[in-house]
């Protein structure tokens, strides 16, 4: 994983971890499905081009924010 990714991951989290609002966690459930949606395209584009490194490599990028989306879906469950 490269650095860039990781800090941007971290950095996500943090807000995530500091929304309070029902207006921030719109932003940041934004700003993931933005990423989620760039990188699927991505991946198709990888496997059509018989990329299959560069495939894996997004996929596993696709994980980490598909673990900030479950984290958010359980931060809008009231407890």
């Amino acid at each position: 994983m490269d650095q860039q990714f990781l800090m941007e991951i971290m950095e996500i989290n943090e807000k995530l971890a500091e929304a309070q609002s029902e207006a921030a966690m719109k932003e940041i459930e934004s700003i993931v499905r933005a990423k989620q949606k760039e990188l699927s395209d991505n991946v198709s584009k990888a496997f059509e081009q018989d990329d299959f490194e560069k495939a894996k490599e997004i996929l596993t990028k696709m994980k980490y924010f598909s673990n900030v989306e479950e984290k958010i879906k359980l931060k809008k469950i009231p407890l």
